[in-house]
């Protein structure tokens, strides 16, 4: 059953939709990959717009359950059914993200598993009407070079890696841990749009130890500065169309959240720039 919904209803479609855009952006693969990662953003508009109000729900539901935490600091089970209340009075469904969360990644599976055989010339789910359209019935051997870079190649494994292809490579890995960084300030900031920068850490008094938000909060920064370095490592030992694909998908969740919601995008970037202002303007002093 699972088999027959794999090909039927996700990876056929995918790959032929996949072989469409590229035989009518002029056999280009990397044209196909970046307006493939377009189109399924939007597809996905949807689900995100879904996951976002969730998140925003539960951030502005936070007061409340630091209050019920320390109410019920030593009655577990009176907490968990205060905090199920809240849930249910509020409309946040703690297991909601799961029901976006899922979708996607199966669509990232399918895309991933699609734009690899494609790169490698495997054809196979094709509709023999399109087929018929790209080759007039015949083997499809698709072109995988753009802008001068073997798609399929993988930077680990070339034999001179400061040639021009080796380069651009590199190039499009820190593209993709650069683009990771963008996007995860940005989700965080139209998670919470009136927020600022992160403030300078406080120094420590003594042996004081710093509050559990003060730990999250640091914890997350270096998070935003370890997932792009390890985008980065993970792309270099990857074919090159797995970090094209990831700039374009990057990029295109920042569309994504400008349709979904423009005047709290304005906002929020408006916010950012205003606190990066005066940050500089600190500095001068």
């Amino acid at each position: 059953m699972f088999t027959w919904i794999w090909s039927n209803v996700l990876y056929n479609p995918i790959i032929n939709i996949a072989l469409s855009l590229y035989h009518l952006l002029g056999d280009n693969l990397g044209l196909a990959i970046i307006i493939l990662a377009i189109i399924f953003r939007l597809v996905l508009l949807p689900l995100t717009k879904s996951q976002t109000n969730m998140t925003r729900k539960m951030a502005s539901l936070k007061p409340q359950l630091d209050a019920l935490q320390k109410k019920y600091a030593n009655n577990k089970e009176k907490l968990t059914q205060e905090q199920t209340k809240l849930y249910k009075a509020s409309g946040y469904n703690p297991l909601g993200c799961l029901g976006t969360f899922i979708p996607q990644l199966l669509i990232i599976i399918v895309l991933y598993q699609v734009i690899r055989n494609v790169a490698a010339s495997n054809t196979e789910g094709i509709y023999p009407f399109i087929q018929q359209w790209i080759s007039g019935g015949k083997e499809i051997v698709i072109n995988t070079n753009f802008l001068g870079l073997e798609l399929t190649n993988i930077y680990s494994e070339l034999t001179t890696k400061f040639s021009k292809e080796g380069i651009i490579f590199l190039i499009l890995a820190v593209l993709a841990g650069v683009s990771q960084y963008i996007t995860t300030k940005f989700t965080q900031l139209m998670q919470n749009p009136q927020a600022e920068t992160p403030k300078k850490k406080e120094k420590k008094k003594g042996s004081q130890e710093l509050s559990p938000d003060v730990l999250q909060k640091n914890m997350s920064s270096s998070f935003n500065y370890i997932l792009p370095v390890m985008t980065i490592l993970f792309a270099i030992r990857m074919p090159a169309f797995l970090s094209l694909y990831w700039v374009a998908q990057s990029f295109a969740l920042i569309v994504q959240y400008v349709v979904l919601d423009w005047d709290k995008t304005k906002d929020g970037v408006q916010n950012l720039l205003s606190a990066m202002g005066r940050k500089n303007k600190k500095k001068d002093w």
